[in-house]
């Protein structure tokens, strides 16, 4: 975001003028000669047919520095998943396509096989099944994680979310992405900036847990890019819902200091399909999204104390953040709409509500296991997902 500026209790990563995607592409494919890296892309089959998902596949033809990369593919047919191999084909990394409904992989996973009942299908239960098959298939130092509808994506994505994991001098075991959200001339990511951001500014302070310090310290904690170490991937509890991004980072801060996080620019700008503000119905869009959100992030507020008037709270500090968006929209020549902006702040105090009211009844969704219990509770689970992915890719 040009600046160097280190703000909370991790270190943040800028993009400063110094080597160009080619030279950083060289120092990573030099460092990645001793540890191996996995890429893992989690996406809807529908996304293959969307400009973003070709776009991905052209730019990852040059990242030779990969071993191997993943599809996790969800809402497939069988014509799918042959067309996604033919995409994977054309990248010098080994390619894999997880597809945890298949004739093959679908037993494996029932209740009664690996002992925990998975859910429905979903983006957070795809990444769990990839991340065991990735475990499972083991000689991997770090995998980077990123969506399937960048419409802005460069190869510098990935490169920038390993570079700090596989720098010999370094020792983070989790890096997160952050950029610059504007999409059709105006400010975007709403969620995060008056949802997030002013609720984070709330319950976040010196006194507050480790997770919602990290939280907070992130520029972007929403984003669905991170990359991690293999052997703090194992520990890790995978959320089912919209919290994945919110829970993935409460459960690094659990286990690992704040000295072995990260966060790093990634991009001049970032764009990828849009959800619809739904206001009036939380269970779909941004009305869903954050519910869920505000779900998991009083879940790691539990400790600190929430005060009852936290959505009038909330809304009175969304409002006032307004102008500050405002201003800096309209000195960078983009378009603001105010009406529009507290028409979100409005929907998402909705979501609060409803969050708050949930609170302590069930509204967080149990998680999916971290691979290393999963592991003890049922030995050799990961590798019969390894033998089912490899015969639905034989």
């Amino acid at each position: 975001m040009g600046d160097f500026w280190q703000h909370g209790p991790i270190a943040t990563i800028h993009r400063l003028p110094g080597p160009d995607k080619d030279r950083l592409a060289d120092q990573v494919r030099l460092r990645a000669r001793g540890r191996p890296l996995a890429l893992l892309i989690p996406a809807l089959a529908s996304e293959m047919d969307r400009p973003a998902f070709p776009l991905i596949m052209e730019e990852l033809k040059s990242a030779d520095y990969l071993t191997e990369i993943v599809l996790a593919l969800g809402g497939a047919a069988p014509g799918d998943i042959e067309r996604a191999k033919r995409f994977l084909e054309a990248i010098p990394a080994r390619g894999r396509v997880v597809w945890p409904q298949s004739p093959n992989l679908s037993p494996v996973l029932e209740a009664r096989q690996c002992g925990v009942d998975i859910g429905p299908p979903g983006k957070g239960r795809d990444v769990w099944v990839a991340l065991g098959y990735l475990l499972g298939r083991g000689g991997f130092h770090a995998l980077a994680l990123h969506d399937a509808d960048i419409v802005t994506y460069s190869q510098e994505i990935p490169l920038r979310l390993f570079s700090p994991l596989i720098h010999p001098d370094l020792d983070f075991a989790f890096c997160k992405g952050f950029y610059t959200r504007v999409s059709r001339n105006a400010l975007a990511g709403r969620v995060t900036r008056l949802l997030v951001a002013p609720l984070l500014s709330l319950l976040g302070g010196k006194s507050s847990t480790p997770g919602l310090r990290t939280i907070g310290a992130m520029r972007y904690a929403l984003s669905g890019e991170f990359s991690v170490t293999m052997d703090l991937a194992g520990q890790i509890p995978v959320p089912r819902d919209w919290g994945l991004e919110i829970g993935v980072l409460s459960a690094v801060a659990g286990i690992v200091p704040f000295g072995r996080i990260c966060q790093a620019d990634l991009c001049d700008n970032y764009e990828h399909k849009h959800q619809d503000l739904s206001p009036g119905d939380a269970t779909k869009g941004l009305g869903r999204m954050a519910r869920e959100v505000a779900v998991n992030i009083l879940k790691e507020a539990e400790n600190t104390e929430v005060t009852e008037d936290l959505a009038a709270m909330y809304r009175e500090k969304a409002l006032s953040m307004i102008p500050s968006y405002r201003a800096d929209a309209l000195v960078n020549g983009l378009e603001y709409n105010d009406q529009e902006e507290k028409k979100a702040v409005e929907a998402f105090t909705e979501a609060l509500e409803e969050a708050l009211s949930q609170t302590g009844k069930g509204a967080l969704i149990t998680p999916l296991p971290p691979w290393r219990e999963m592991e003890e509770r049922v030995p050799g689970f990961r590798e019969r997902i390894v033998e089912a992915v490899e015969r639905d890719n034989g």
